[in-house]
């Protein structure tokens, strides 16, 4: 559209507003006029501009600009629709790593530390190890000489432990066996067990038990310093969480949790005479 007068065939600063023509005051106007064009410019060059562009026509942003006023800004459902795709690979692999940690831990196998100097001297107080839990749900029972963790027995809970706690211990005797403490010697079916791995011999006698069924008979390698067995009883197998496999602190002693083979040899040690 073209204005009459002095104005004719000069742009259209505004959308439906030509520039004024000639009268009264029409200088001062023209002046405000090349003013406002180069706000205009100034504006669109710089992308801040309310519409316009540099050649004054409409930006194409306006639309999409005004639909976000009259959205609220777009809110999370913009955010997301434009952030999501830059962080869904990162969220995906997180995701699965954490689920697969968790199922390691669950069925696999898990850290722990030692907490007490009842294995001492196999284990000291905040070592750490690896425990499998891969063997118990295919053996019925474990090896005598393994090193095992498992919840208290009601016995230990009644005595203050909870039931969610892990105790550690050695895998003395298996059912069916019969365990006897005495002359400071752990007798299996009435053979003295040789055991160099112990602190120190036990100070103490117990009277000859005999392992039931699907139960475990374990003890501390620090005879004289351990809650076990020969207090509170043999351990239900399914008190059994899993077996110490492998040492990973302190760095020294890093290595498999030696078991039976070359700690425990109970049926090769000789009859002690009366």
């Amino acid at each position: 559209m073209e204005a009459p007068g002095r104005g004719t065939g000069r742009r259209v600063l505004r959308r439906g507003t030509p520039v004024p023509g000639r009268g009264r005051g029409s200088r001062r106007s023209h002046g405000d006029a090349r003013r406002e064009c180069r706000k205009e410019r100034w504006r669109a060059a710089s992308g801040s501009g309310d519409g316009g562009d540099v050649n004054g026509g409409p930006s194409q942003r306006t639309d999409e600009e005004e639909s976000r006023n009259d959205n609220g800004g777009g809110g999370w459902s913009d955010w997301f629709a434009n952030e999501w795709p830059k962080y869904s690979e990162d969220a995906s692999t997180i995701t699965i790593a954490l689920a697969a940690s968790l199922a390691f831990r669950t069925w696999i196998a898990e850290p722990r530390y030692i907490p007490s100097l009842s294995m001492y001297p196999t284990f000291n107080v905040g070592d750490r190890l690896i425990c499998e839990k891969v063997s118990r749900r295919f053996s019925k029972q474990p090896t005598v000489g393994d090193v095992i963790i498992f919840h208290p027995v009601e016995e230990l809970q009644k005595a203050g432990y909870d039931a969610s706690e892990v105790f550690i211990k050695r895998v003395i005797a298996r059912a069916g066996d019969t365990v006897e403490v005495k002359r400071g010697k752990v007798y299996i079916n009435g053979t003295p067990t040789s055991e160099a791995f112990v602190a120190e011999a036990p100070k103490y006698t117990m009277n000859p038990v005999k392992v039931p069924e699907h139960y475990v008979f374990v003890m501390g390698d620090n005879r004289n310093n351990s809650y076990d067995s020969h207090l509170w009883g043999p351990l239900p197998e399914e008190n059994i969480i899993g077996r110490a496999v492998f040492q990973y602190w302190p760095p020294g002693n890093v290595g498999v949790v030696q078991g039976r083979a070359r700690v425990f040899a109970a049926e090769e040690a000789p009859a002690l005479v009366d």
